[in-house]
């Protein structure tokens, strides 16, 4: 198990004030922290008390002068995280009666999760349960067994925002409003500039994003039931859903196997008279646009309709995906490249009618209090989801090239004949738009680090013996699925081979390329 550590304020001042004669083991503690990457904790509570004690003993003892004293602080400031102070307290508590400092502190700790405090305090040891010496620190951090590799840490990945989100939570708490304030205004406006459109509209999720847009259209006369909206066969079932439960006819259009994305070459055949629009899918956070369909569609007058659920950040050309049709759906499930902290999802057009609408029908089918223009649903994104998502934007292009450096490692590694490895010319895009250039097709943020295996369950075990955690993205097409019983015989081969073969490697942006170089070595030794 990987703890997470807490500094007491004695152990802080030992390495600070290099008291060796009190503490011989504080300069080896900390260089144990910073070689093996262990963040290093002080609680919010501890601050004050440790600057003012360091700079008051260095002006006591003349130990060194104000400004190396300063030095020293800054240093160590920009190398420690700060953890918050719970507002709630325990009066029954036992440290909360003998040292509410300790006590604090603990609170504190128990905001972390596999937390512990490193004290020299020998009360502190033997009141809290959580409190640990400095030789018991460094025997844990040196002696730990090689760590498992999880297919997503999301708890890793939301840390290094821990503490804008807090701040954004805490506005959310204090401003006294909940839904449609502040926080999804700003949010709203911050991803439509991002993505390039000129409305976003904050819902409950993904799925419903994609709902309300067929609905809105519906509602508008722009579509109608029974009408055929062109779909991937092999993609998540959600797609699908938003077009059934909207009594429109899904069209199911085999994926080119080498992108996983829908084939644009097969797509005109699949045109009647009742086709109305193409729902391209952004599978695994590759861009699935064509110059093809973006003919069909002005060709046929279609709809185009993008689900963007796995690629927020992706580029086609100079515009980035979510922005290339009529409207696009968009999930920030919080594994995708952009999470919160719950459900959440957006819908993004430039279309105004569509924008007002699509709000009105999320909103009771309201677009003012208690008049009801439309059979509506309750599809709204909160305040303190929006705060999240507005901490985490700002960072989205960071992360995804940190994704896309890890594609291309395994993409330039992995060399096993058994593997196939999936097919994308670009790896990442510059984060400033000014900087881009004219780009193929095919870009990618590598939600997804998506490989083929004839022998995909026996692989997948291979990895598992191996502490190496993997998903498959998707085990059940949605023609296979009970939900669509009367697609059941249908037989859709390239969709099938790819859920049969396909599994997911660790991708994140907080994945380490020693963890990265394991999975490789090892799926390069498998036979």
């Amino acid at each position: 198990m990987i703890h997470k550590y807490i500094w007491d304020n004695n152990i802080c001042l030992d390495f600070l004030l290099n008291r060796k004669a009190v503490n011989p083991l504080a300069l080896k503690l900390f260089n144990v922290f910073i070689d093996n990457q262990v963040s290093i904790f002080v609680s919010s509570s501890q601050l004050h008390n440790i600057q003012y004690m360091f700079f008051k003993l260095c002006k006591l003892h003349d130990i060194i002068s104000t400004e190396q004293a300063k030095d020293i602080w800054d240093d160590f400031f920009s190398k420690i995280e700060i953890v918050k102070t719970p507002a709630y307290l325990d009066d029954g508590h036992p440290l909360l009666e003998s040292d509410i400092e300790d006590y604090l502190i603990e609170l504190s700790a128990q905001t972390l999760k596999n937390s512990k405090i490193i004290t020299r305090d020998k009360k502190f040891l033997q009141q809290s349960n959580l409190a640990i010496t400095v030789d018991e620190a460094i025997s844990e951090i040196e002696e730990q067994e090689e760590k498992n590799i999880s297919f997503l840490n999301l708890e890793q990945v939301n840390l290094p925002h821990r503490i804008e989100i807090e701040k954004g939570i805490d506005r959310v708490l204090t401003s006294g409003w909940y839904l449609q304030g502040n926080e999804v205004n700003a949010f709203e406006k911050e991803y439509a500039q991002f993505i390039g459109t000129n409305h976003c509209i904050g819902v409950a999720n993904g799925l419903d994003a994609l709902r309300l847009i067929l609905r809105a259209y519906i509602e508008m006369g722009q579509l109608k039931t029974g009408d055929e909206i062109i779909v991937p066969a092999n993609t998540y079932i959600a797609s699908i859903l938003s077009i059934s439960d909207n009594n429109l006819k899904p069209l199911l259009v085999e994926p080119n196997i080498n992108t996983y994305n829908i084939d644009p070459s097969k797509i005109e055949e699949k045109i009647t008279s009742k086709t109305k629009g193409i729902m391209i899918v952004h599978l695994y956070g590759q861009n699935a646009m064509y110059p093809e369909i973006e003919h069909l569609v002005g060709k046929y007058n279609l709809k185009l309709i993008e689900d963007n659920a796995q690629a927020q950040g992706c580029f086609y050309g100079e515009k980035r995906t979510g922005s290339l049709g009529h409207a696009a759906g968009h999930s920030f499930y919080p594994g995708k490249n952009l999470g919160a902290l719950g459900d959440a999802g957006a819908v993004t057009t430039d279309d105004e009618q569509l924008a007002a609408t699509i709000r009105a029908i999320a909103n009771y089918g309201s677009s003012k209090k208690y008049i009801n223009d439309y059979k509506g649903l309750n599809s709204r994104l909160d305040e303190i989801q929006a705060a999240v998502l507005r901490t985490k934007l700002s960072g989205l292009d960071e992360d995804n090239k940190q994704r896309s450096e890890i594609a291309r490692y395994y993409t330039e590694n992995i060399v096993n004949p058994n593997i196939t490895l999936p097919v994308s010319k670009d790896f990442f895009k510059p984060s400033n738009p000014a900087t881009i250039q004219p780009l193929t097709p095919n870009t990618h943020v590598w939600h997804i680090y998506p490989i083929r295996c004839q022998q995909r369950d026996k692989l997948q075990q291979h990895l598992a013996a191996n502490g190496i955690q993997t998903l498959i993205h998707y085990p059940v097409p949605p023609h296979k699925q009970n939900a669509y019983k009367e697609w059941n015989r249908q037989d859709w081969p390239l969709t099938e081979q790819i859920h049969k073969e396909i599994l997911s490697l660790p991708i994140s942006p907080v994945i380490k390329l020693e963890e990265v170089q394991k999975i490789t070595e090892i799926i390069n030794h498998y036979e």
